[in-house]
């Protein structure tokens, strides 16, 4: 018919060749996409949220918040955000329990801020969320710094479980890269030797010091002084 659209128009008068590209692949793979590029870069996030509206609603998804990986985003970039969008976004992922910026803020809490009981709830928090790491160092603070008995039983057990699952030495491999920075204000006290293990029948009580293989240790609290030890080794200052 003269004058009419050679158009095909859907729902709502939106002409289906107007109809963005974007949209024929489901949300769901734009969520998964806009987490591995978070994971690799906050400003590359920032664009593809500014890039377009399909963009906009996969890369805001609470699902990225929560999923999105911390560890190519150096932990120093944590204290000099303050009021940027970084920060933003770090606190966005803290409030939807994403375990990698739960413990890197309880790392900027304890050791640079200097806020411990903060920097513990956090810790504490991230390990509860999955984080093997945040439940090693958790253990080792537990340790150097405990107030009460329950305190240093409590690190023995978070240890031991954090050692049965396999992970000690990459936890070590993990913090001994961060420490090496020197960008740390605090550092835990040394409780000096046995302070796990407090048996009077033990055989190996007292001589974590001067042991380096511990393979033929059995005493739980003996490894948990040893691990103290290697794990103050991580501070060089």
């Amino acid at each position: 018919m003269a004058g009419s659209s050679k158009t095909t128009r859907k729902e709502g008068n939106v002409p289906a060749d107007h109809e963005c590209p974007l949209n024929l692949l489901p949300r769901d793979i734009w969520v998964r996409i806009a987490t591995k590029v978070a994971s690799n870069s906050i400003h590359d996030l920032f664009n593809m949220q500014a890039s377009c509206k399909v963009f906009l609603d996969a890369a805001s998804s609470e699902a990225v918040y929560q999923h999105v990986t911390m560890r190519v985003i150096p932990l120093v970039s944590f204290l000099f955000y303050l009021d940027r969008p970084e920060r933003r976004f770090i606190d966005r992922c803290v409030e939807a329990g994403n375990a990698d910026a739960i413990l890197r803020q309880g790392l900027t809490e304890y050791f640079w801020i200097a806020r411990r009981g903060i920097g513990m709830e956090l810790l504490s928090r991230a390990w509860t969320e999955g984080c093997v790491e945040a439940g090693y160092l958790y253990a080792m603070l537990l340790l150097c710094d405990h107030g009460k008995e329950e305190e240093m039983q409590m690190g023995v057990e978070m240890l031991e479980s954090v050692r049965t699952s396999g992970d000690v030495e990459s936890c070590r491999e993990f913090f001994a890269d961060i420490f090496w920075e020197r960008w740390v204000d605090e550092r835990p006290s040394n409780p000096g030797d046995a302070v796990a293990c407090r048996s009077t029948t033990c055989t190996t009580r007292g001589t974590m010091a001067c042991v380096n293989d511990v393979s033929c240790v059995s005493c739980v609290h003996c490894l948990a002084d040893y691990e103290v030890r290697v794990f103050l080794e991580l501070f060089r200052f």
